[in-house]
């Protein structure tokens, strides 16, 4: 192991008179401390705190393992370039002797190294309990070694099947790495001369399966039994359920759930509920094929009892809740939506201790009707509890906790009385879910275990990006962006904007020559996938305002006229004919789940089916001379790109390569644009007119997977196809691992 160097200060303090002491240390501009160990901030010469030394750390306990520098070059200009912009070498890479690191031990190293401070550990404490999770099961702090401890005994756990496992960061290397480790932090503690936190509140983390990615819920939940923690991750764009188990190192795929969403467990924690190919589904988790239980075109949550009831949530369908037996069967309405509420949807159900009660979260079209409600098995009526912004549990601790302006909250409840009491205290600060759709990891278990996802606000930047995906120009300012779309001139672009303030979605129109933006709606509802009318004086959106989805057309001088008046029912547009006669729309039934409808702007503005399937049907979009349309469809169980004719739908013809979600058309009609599953936004050559042809798919740049996340249009093509206006995520929270808080109600005490 390389003999690390003395570390180096600037700077020196006079211990001696008092008044010498003062005299000031450090003169602004200075950059202070090592080259070699400084954090990306510290080399930009920004505000540090904890997290900077945390990297420093970092720094040294690479060098530790490895015996070179992490970012060690010729010139300290060299270091700092690298420190910016270049990751260390993998410790497996550098000599035969690495390659005994375990991965996990590896990931609290890189964890320490993350460019941003917002994705490092957030404290030496979180650090700590990471190092210690190594040496005990998820969950539980190691017990004091003895003090007298037999030399060079191997220590040994049994793993709750009884076999007989070696506990090391190694896979069968000594303890002596961890050790150090835990030596070198305490030696750390020190250097960074950080005041105790009084708190036995402590942190670990459940990392990403390797080679998946996130959505943007991953719909993470603990098991009744408290050891295991069921969550979804996309592997070759399609997302699947991923078991942690406590008591082993890595999580495991459970076989058969191809397209689940919103998992949750059995009572017993044996088998794992979900929702996927228009199915409810349940899936023992000592493996088998899974077994459909009844029709959901989509789903929002489910909650299962010790009676075998399953409650559920069909997802945009505009009804209340569900429920059917754990062996299947039809299912019968529990709740009912509240059109006086402006209700449009109830979601994320979970059963009290009772088994026969539960709470559930509303969505509402007025953010006042928002929130969490009570309701019963045995009773058709519900009450409202608490203002919120997504899902709530029960902790046995005697809490609700619940989410509301990117905190979780604990307030006082009693299960027998149903009933809440004293005031509700944030238990946590900057926590993730996406608005408005309001998706959140939120989960409890016993009086103690709290996991979620850490979060901030979701900053997102418009870039134009060339062919090549080279950035061009940025377009300020960084918002909540989500649904756009171009002007016919591409000089305008419409998006819609989640505000978490005011709890509103509303459309901006930004002006990309003069840096300028109006607004164009104001209410408190959700206003959502804007589109242009062909001259661009008007515009159509989805509004959920007035406790239904309707389409709205808004005009410049601020009238709004409802054109379709929905039910609860979700109602989304995604373009307009260039001859003004139709407005595409999608549609949620209750049986054939996303369809493709058109709205006649003409006579008596009937409606009518285009693409109605069993399966899912959305973002229909007419070519430039208005004879086809492209979209996206599920129906091979993965989203793919098709053509019809329009308005009359005829063959199906396949354009996508693959999976392919979102498509554009270039406003010349020469080619199809779409966004794979692997991010990559491509390019197809197209002939139109009265007889389409496409040619081969060819990757253009890779897009992001915000797109592909959200199910929403993140970028649009200017009219000659050369240029691409992108909607970039700033922070991606969805690569952060899972929050496992323990003891959580220490921080009620703070």
């Amino acid at each position: 192991m390389a003999k690390l160097k003395p570390l180096k200060f600037a700077g020196s303090v006079n211990l001696g008179n008092p008044d010498e002491r003062q005299e000031r240390l450090t003169d602004s501009g200075v950059m202070m401390g090592t080259v070699d160990y400084m954090s990306p901030e510290q080399v930009r010469n920004e505000e540090v705190d904890q997290r900077s030394d945390l990297f420093s750390f970092g720094s040294i306990l690479y060098e530790m393992l490895v015996g070179q520098r992490a970012f060690y070059c010729n010139s300290k200009a060299e270091t700092m370039a690298a420190i910016l912009k270049e990751e260390p070498p993998k410790l497996a890479e550098l000599s035969e002797t690495n390659k005994l690191i375990s991965p996990e031990f590896e990931r609290i190293v890189r964890h320490c190294l993350e460019k941003k401070p917002d994705l490092r550990f957030q404290s030496a404490r979180d650090l700590a309990f990471a190092l210690d999770a190594l040496l005990a099961p998820l969950g539980t702090r190691p017990e004091p070694e003895p003090k007298q401890k037999p030399k060079q005994k191997p220590k040994w756990d049994r793993t709750p099947g009884g076999k007989t496992v070696k506990t090391s960061v190694f896979g069968s290397a000594w303890l002596a790495w961890t050790a150090a480790a835990l030596a070198i932090l305490a030696l750390s503690a020190i250097w960074f001369r950080r005041a105790p936190v009084e708190s036995s509140i402590t942190y670990t983390y459940l990392p990403l399966p390797e080679k998946t990615t996130s959505l943007d819920i991953s719909g993470a939940t603990i098991s009744p039994d408290g050891q295991r923690v069921v969550m979804m991750a996309v592997t070759d764009g399609v997302n699947r359920l991923w078991l942690y188990s406590f008591d082993r190192a890595t999580p495991e795929l459970l076989p058969g759930t191809d397209g689940a969403q919103a998992p949750f467990w059995s009572p017993n924690s044996q088998s794992v509920g979900f929702f996927t190919q228009n199915k409810l589904k349940r899936v023992e988790i000592s493996g088998g094929t899974p077994i459909s239980l009844c029709d959901v075109p989509l789903g929002a949550g489910g909650t299962w009892n010790s009676a075998g009831v399953i409650l559920f949530a069909p997802q945009f369908n505009g009804a209340g809740l569900f429920q059917v037996s754990e062996s299947g069967g039809k299912p019968t309405p529990v709740t009912n939506l509240a059109a006086t509420r402006f209700e449009t949807g109830h979601n994320f159900p979970y059963f009290l201790p009772d088994g026969r009660h539960f709470i559930f979260f509303t969505q509402a079209g007025q953010p006042d009707y928002r929130g969490i409600q009570l309701g019963s098995l045995d009773d058709p009526q519900t009450r409202f509890l608490v203002r919120a912004d997504t899902k709530a549990e029960y902790s046995s601790a005697g809490y609700l906790l619940f989410m509301h302006r990117r905190k979780i909250w604990a307030q006082r409840f009693d299960p027998d009385k149903l009933t809440l009491s004293g005031e509700a205290l944030p238990i946590t600060e900057s926590v993730y879910y996406e608005a408005p759709i309001r998706y959140a990891d939120l989960s409890v278990f016993g009086p103690r275990t709290l996991i979620y996802r850490r979060g901030g606000n979701q900053a997102r930047q418009l870039v134009w990006l060339d062919r090549h995906g080279k950035q061009l120009s940025v377009v300020d300012p960084v918002g909540d962006y989500r649904s756009m779309q171009l002007s016919a001139n591409g000089e305008q672009v419409l998006l819609d904007n989640n505000d978490l303030e005011f709890e509103t979605s509303d459309i901006w129109q930004f002006d990309l020559l003069r840096n300028t933006r109006t607004r164009w709606t104001f209410n408190p509802g959700t206003d959502t996938y804007p589109i242009w009318s062909p001259d661009g004086s008007q515009i159509a959106i989805a509004s959920n305002r007035e406790g239904f989805w309707g389409i709205y057309r808004v005009s410049g001088n601020g009238n709004e006229e409802l054109l379709l008046k929905g039910d609860q029912k979700l109602l989304l547009t995604s373009d307009w004919s260039g001859d003004g006669r139709f407005i595409v729309y999608r549609q949620a039934q209750e049986k054939t789940g996303l369809d493709i409808e058109l709205l006649q702007l003409f006579g008596d503005r009937k409606t009518l089916k285009y693409a109605a399937t069993p399966f899912n049907e959305s973002y229909g979009v007419i070519s430039p001379d208005g004879h086809w349309m492209a979209y996206q469809s599920n129906d091979s169980g993965r989203y793919q790109i098709y053509v019809q004719s329009f308005p009359e739908p005829g063959r199906k013809i396949p354009v996508s390569k693959g999976d392919g979600m979102l498509p554009r058309w270039r406003r010349d009609g020469k080619e199809l644009f779409y966004v794979a599953t692997d991010d990559k936004l491509m390019a197809v050559p197209v002939q139109t007119g009265a007889h389409f042809s496409a040619g081969v798919p060819s990757a253009l740049f890779e897009v992001g997977s915000l797109g592909r996340r959200l199910n929403r249009y993140v970028y649009d093509v200017s009219a000659d196809g050369q240029k691409f206006l992108v909607i970039r995520q700033l922070e991606d929270a969805t690569t952060r691992p899972l929050t496992v808080m323990q003891n959580w109600t220490a921080a009620l005490k703070r």
